[in-house]
């Protein structure tokens, strides 16, 4: 028996490598196994297709194998050696910052290996090889003429096996020598791909929680770490394409692991598909869904899972809560309906904007349990006053994270809850403006029901599940890529990116007793442009006006679509409403241009919102209701700065909705019941603004930030009293405005007159100063806010140039021959990521991406600085320029 045993251990021991599995270091992170990734598409596939080799990770493998092969062959011979070979990736850590991928290319026949050959002897004229030895292999390196190293490879009997990375390549050639060293799966496991697949993936569980794991601090996203709970511990699936084609699908089953508690959540719950369509508006970036068949269960199943957590207030507000949870008839989740849906809105990176949909068989019952779990929770006994707006009452329920409480910390983020009824769903808000843009959605129908493209992605795409995570890529992209480690960024956050091909990214799961059934969607439902119109400007209307107008054109709604409308005003001051059928309607007279953007702000209290703006002289309220307008003004204070209005979140008292600068730095608040304005953070020292002011929302707290030019630095409270250390004398000339961050803690950055950085504390302490460097000819330094104060920008300007720098004074482009003294200069941030600089020189504007490359392929006429607005599903961003006398509509695609 010992001797027949040696014989078949000495035949393994020398068998050839027949499974890449005994070449993978075992300290990948990523394995890849694929017949079609090195495929090549077509122009109309790349435009109405998504294929595996433009997708993240994917074309990064690619990318590996491409600068080896198709340097050193024809196309022909290249398609020989790769078409339907099963090519196995990884990847593999290199350095605390860099990923490399290594590649195995296997090698079945004499022609495979006489290609291979013309590697080792590439065309002297263009490259050439270089070898030494490594623990009796030799390892080769592929370089240009120019000494340009195009990676390391070594060739075996039967692979090939190169990578960018020469170290990868020796942890493989040490890999080969150590035949019992652990392998990521089982040698039983030697394929990743199944029939009828076009990839396989393995994804340790130290990358999931790398990418998912983010610092502690108020950019959290607060469902970061349950979704890190509802995954498999590892991940290994199978990709095929969808049934339109547009999406990829990865299936995989896994074992339950750990998650034992989560399973206990879903056990005998039938899985579902996303039934809410109707009620998701077209800007939300995320969807967290929880599918179920029995909410009692359910909401029985939540103790022992809450009771596992580590943090005690929510197992302290279930104890409050308990008369509530019991499995009777007044239980809560005795009225819990199949379907629980967290929505994000677009947001700035500082603030969360969510609505939470909870179905019920009876949503009469299961709101008055939804108050009287407020009532235990708060110790209250009265709720707020019920408020109508769109036909809908919407209640103030002041109870902190009372959804989080009820579905066992699930829903974080709802310090107040705004709370109303659509058909049998419960809608909770965590704001009033949150829940006012909601409902405005729900009323214009612009959701995805509506969307055919968004419903074949609900109905057919997707899978019924128990959970579900849905990330609108585009918008929300950025966001989440800047919490990767640094290593991921860098391997996926190049310029020629594939993350610009993904719009949704979707991880679902349903639980079965001992195993983890999982589906992962990639893929887009936004039509791709063409190479033909992509970066083009094209003029989508011309509305042709009798006198020439004062201001340029305000938009609102989807006006390109047909469901907006277009607010100018001409030289006359008349007030024209322009309607997507180019009829023109004379509203009334205003007493001047047009200064400020239009702000929805709640004046009325008619149960839908009015537009603000302002004039030199007065602010205006339009109230527009079915297709007309209606006008009331209000006169500005003496000395009142008329280009920047904003919304009064936060104040205590809710009659004041509208800030106001002052031209001494001062801000001043509009009080509704009143009808007047009143300087509700004031100043200590004469002086002159630097505007624009800025608005901090951080915590259900509103702070108010304003610079003088002689350097006095004013951040006041919600209450209107100065913060502690404030007013703060910087001591230096200023000819631009101050900004804070959003994080906790708070950073304020201003940049003096002659380009002296200064970063200060929230506490009124001075952190860093710095010089920023001077070019001969001297220009003004300054801080140009983004439109929406979501981010700064830092502008050196003289007279016919300007030059556009980063956060730490590093140039980014310069713009020149500018006209002196007919130049403005804006920074856009849109809700997908989308970054631009808009420069208005003389009678035309022209758009910039922050790397300097134009957006468009040429200006825009324009009389005034123009508006933007950008829509998500289309891929286009429509600008609103006017002519002597006319409106003109431009738009350009961007991807």
């Amino acid at each position: 028996m010992l001797a027949i045993a040696g014989y078949f251990g000495y035949r393994w021991w020398t068998a050839p490598i027949r499974s890449p599995w005994e070449l993978i270091p075992s300290d990948a992170l990523i394995v890849l196994e694929s017949t079609a990734l090195q495929d090549t598409v077509s122009k109309e596939s790349r435009l109405n297709e998504l294929s595996l080799r433009t997708t993240p990770v994917f074309q990064e493998a690619v990318q590996a194998v491409d600068q080896f092969i198709w340097p050193a062959l024809d196309t022909t011979d290249a398609l020989k050696l790769l078409r339907s070979k099963p090519i196995w990736y990884s990847l593999h850590r290199t350095s605390r910052d860099k990923l490399e991928f290594a590649f195995y290319l296997p090698l079945k026949t004499a022609e495979d290996r006489a290609l291979v050959n013309r590697l080792l002897k590439p065309n002297a004229d263009r490259f050439r090889t270089l070898s030494h030895p490594y623990e009796k292999e030799r390892i080769h390196e592929f370089l240009t003429v120019g000494n340009e190293s195009l990676g390391s490879f070594v060739v075996l009997d039967d692979f090939l096996v190169g990578s960018p990375s020469t170290i990868v390549i020796e942890s493989v050639v040490r890999r080969i020598h150590q035949r019992f060293s652990e392998t990521p799966l089982q040698r039983a496991d030697v394929t990743l791909l199944q029939p009828g697949t076009i990839a396989g993936l393995y994804v340790r569980s130290s990358v999931l929680e790398s990418l998912l794991t983010s610092p502690l601090n108020t950019k959290t996203d607060w469902q970061a770490r349950y979704i890190r709970t509802f995954l498999p511990t590892e991940i290994k699936t199978q990709f095929q394409q969808s049934i339109n084609r547009t999406h990829l699908l990865g299936k995989s089953v896994e074992d339950i692991g750990t998650q034992s508690a989560v399973a206990s959540l879903f056990s005998g719950q039938i899985p579902g598909r996303i039934a809410c369509g109707n009620l998701i508006p077209d800007q939300t970036t995320s969807v967290f869904h929880i599918g179920l068949s029995d909410g009692a269960k359910f909401g029985a199943a939540l103790t022992p899972f809450i009771n596992a957590e580590q943090e005690g207030v929510f197992r302290e507000g279930r104890r409050k809560l308990r008369p509530l949870l019991q499995r009777d008839a007044t239980s809560f989740y005795q009225y819990l309906g199949n379907e629980v849906a967290l929505l994000k809105l677009d947001a700035s990176f500082s603030e969360q904007r969510m609505i939470l949909l909870v179905k019920s068989p009876n949503v009469e019952k299961l709101y008055d349990r939804y108050q009287l779990a407020a009532v235990l929770l708060s110790g209250k006994d009265q709720l707020a006053k019920t408020k109508s707006f769109l036909k809908h009452p919407v209640t103030l329920i002041d109870a902190p994270d009372l959804p989080a409480h009820l579905f066992g910390g699930l829903f974080r983020g709802f310090s107040r809850s705004w709370v109303t009824q659509e058909k049998d769903y419960l809608i909770i808000a965590n704001s009033e403006e949150v829940m006012q843009e909601y409902l405005q959605a729900l009323r214009d129908e612009t959701v995805w029901s509506v969307n055919r493209r968004q419903l074949d992605l609900l109905t057919k795409t997707l899978r019924p599940a128990n959970f579900t995570v849905f990330t609108r890529f585009g918008r929300a992209g950025e966001s989440i890529a800047a919490q990767w480690p640094t290593a991921w960024q860098q391997l996926l956050n190049h310029d020629d990116t594939a993350l610009d091909n993904i719009e949704n990214l979707v991880y679902q799961s349903s639980y079965g007793r001992d195993r983890i059934y999982s589906t992962i969607v990639l893929g887009r439902t936004s039509r791709r442009a063409s190479e033909a119109v992509f970066n083009r400007v094209f003029l989508q209307k011309n509305v042709d006006f009798n006198a020439p107008l004062a201001n340029a054109p305000l938009p609102l709604g989807d006006f390109v679509g047909g469901s907006g409308q277009i607010w100018a005003i001409d030289n006359s001051r008349q007030f024209v409403q322009i309607t997507p059928y180019n009829d023109k309607r004379v509203i009334g007279s205003i007493d001047g241009a047009i200064k400020s953007q239009l702000i929805p702000v709640n004046y009325l209290d008619n149960g839908r919102l009015q537009y603000a703006f302002t004039t030199a002289q007065s602010l205006y309220f339009a109230d527009s209701y079915n297709g007309f307008v209606r006008l009331q003004s209000v006169r500005l204070p003496k000395g009142a700065n008329p280009s920047l209005l904003s919304l009064a979140r936060g104040l205590s008292d809710r009659a004041q909705i509208l800030l106001l600068g002052h031209q001494d730095g001062s801000v001043f608040a509009f009080d509704k019941t009143q009808k007047r304005f009143i300087r509700q953070f004031s100043v200590t020292s004469t002086g002159e603004a630097c505007p624009p002011y800025q608005t901090i929302f951080r915590n259900q707290n509103l702070s108010v930030l304003s610079l003088q030019k002689e350097g006095k630095l004013n951040k006041w409270q919600q209450n209107g009293n100065q913060a502690p250390g404030f007013p703060l004398d910087l001591q230096s000339e200023f000819s631009g405005p101050a900004f804070m961050d959003g994080s906790t803690p708070a950073t304020i950055t201003t940049l003096g007159k002659q380009g002296e950085f200064i970063r200060i504390s929230e506490e009124g302490k001075i952190l860093e100063k710095s010089q920023l460097y001077r070019p001969v000819r001297r220009g003004t330094f300054h801080l140009l806010i983004e439109e929406g104060q979501k981010d700064y920008l830092v502008l050196r300007t003289t007279d016919t140039e300007t030059a556009i720098l980063d956060h730490n004074g590093k140039s980014l482009f310069e713009v020149r021959g500018l006209v002196p003294g007919r130049t403005t200069i804006r920074y856009h941030i849109f809700g997908s990521g989308l970054k631009l600089v808009s420069v208005k020189s003389g009678n035309f504007t022209s758009l910039y991406h922050l790397n300097g490359r134009p957006f468009g392929d040429r200006p825009i006429p324009g009389l005034y600085p123009v508006n933007l607005q950008y829509s998500p599903s289309r891929n286009k961003l429509f600008i609103y320029s006017s002519t002597e006398k006319a409106v003109q509509v431009w738009s350009i695609k961007l991807r």
